[in-house]
């Protein structure tokens, strides 16, 4: 009888998991004790331009997964725990995300007022719940940032990208420049939620956040398919016609991104902690979104038509079983 090969990432695999798990668990803790009271007092005082959904944000998405996830990631990459200082950042980070990207969604506050915001937010008070507490968690970034300096000049950065990001919204885009507005949006992003950690990255990082972000903002889109469609936002996902074309992009900029990885100084045992935690709770998902939406193209005449399909149709749910499961075989499949 033949003894099955298991491979040393498989034998790894539940305790990155468990690893995983922990992490946000001490991040939902943190989160209970320190935002919870900032968030009840910004209900108590709301004026409409707060949602639930909104706080929603903060406390079960960006303000979770990024300092869990990215801001473990970072450290794992460093070979050292988090710090209470990079946690309390990296948290106000993640909680201004959703707020930030609502002043262009919803907000409607002007992008010269923005600017503003984020060049000078010591002059700046805020005329609406949304922007105070956007300013109160910016504040609180820069006091525990290591650079503050630098901080602000990354947040300026994803400013701008955010800006070109409204070409979007218009018709005529060609693809070229739907995946370099996408890219560079997602790059700019990351490294920006880098600059809540000590030492800033030498080039060689910079280039391998520049990869590995870019790929984010895709993962993002791919997920935010229905609700992309639905806002007339053109994505590399809403204007695809073939997914297999959009997974080809997908595993390439992932190699790309591991390789970068890998040229960086940090030990090769680091990089592969840090590539198999993003890897598992963010990348491995997309390819069981994908999965489901190449189902649906071969049920419009194997064109994908996202025009066509129904929310459920588009939504891939993470928190199914199976899916779990699947994505955790991908993360097996290709990790390095």
């Amino acid at each position: 009888m033949k003894r099955k090969n298991i491979s040393i990432s498989s034998l790894q695999a539940p305790i990155l998991v468990n690893t995983l798990l922990q992490n946000l668990r001490a991040q939902k803790k943190f989160i209970q004790q320190n935002i919870i009271p900032v968030l009840g007092e910004a209900r108590k005082n709301n004026d409409g331009s707060i949602e639930e959904n909104d706080l929603k944000k903060i406390t079960g998405y960006y303000g979770l997964a990024v300092p869990a996830i990215l801001g473990e990631a970072f450290c794992v990459l460093k070979g050292r725990k988090m710090t209470g200082k990079e946690r309390l950042t990296s948290t106000c980070q993640g909680a201004m995300t959703g707020l930030f990207d609502d002043f262009f969604d919803k907000q409607r506050l002007s992008d010269e007022g923005l600017k503003e915001f984020l060049l000078n937010p010591g002059t700046v008070t805020g005329n609406s719940t949304a922007e105070k507490l956007f300013l109160y968690f910016y504040a609180t970034a820069l006091a525990n940032a290591p650079q503050p300096n630098l901080m602000q000049e990354k947040l300026y950065r994803v400013y701008q990208a955010q800006v070109l990001s409204k070409e979007q919204a218009r018709p005529g885009l060609v693809y070229e420049q739907i995946k370099d507005i996408t890219l560079l949006k997602g790059a700019e992003s990351l490294i920006f939620y880098r600059t809540a950690f000590e030492n800033p990255p030498d080039i060689k990082e910079e280039k391998m956040l520049f990869c590995l972000g870019g790929l984010m903002q895709l993962s993002n889109d791919i997920f935010d398919v229905y609700k992309d469609q639905q806002q007339g936002i053109h994505t590399l996902v809403t204007t695809a016609k073939k997914i297999k074309d959009l997974r080809l992009l997908f595993s390439s900029l992932l190699e790309i991104g591991y390789a970068a990885a890998y040229k960086t100084a940090y030990t090769r045992k680091n990089i592969k902690s840090f590539l198999s935690i993003i890897s598992l709770g963010i990348f491995s998902r997309c390819f069981v979104c994908l999965d489901q939406l190449e189902k649906l193209e071969a049920r419009s005449g194997n064109v994908f038509e996202p025009a066509r399909y129904k929310r459920n149709d588009l939504v891939c749910d993470m928190d199914k079983t199976a899916n779990k499961l699947r994505s955790l075989g991908y993360h097996l499949r290709t990790s390095r």
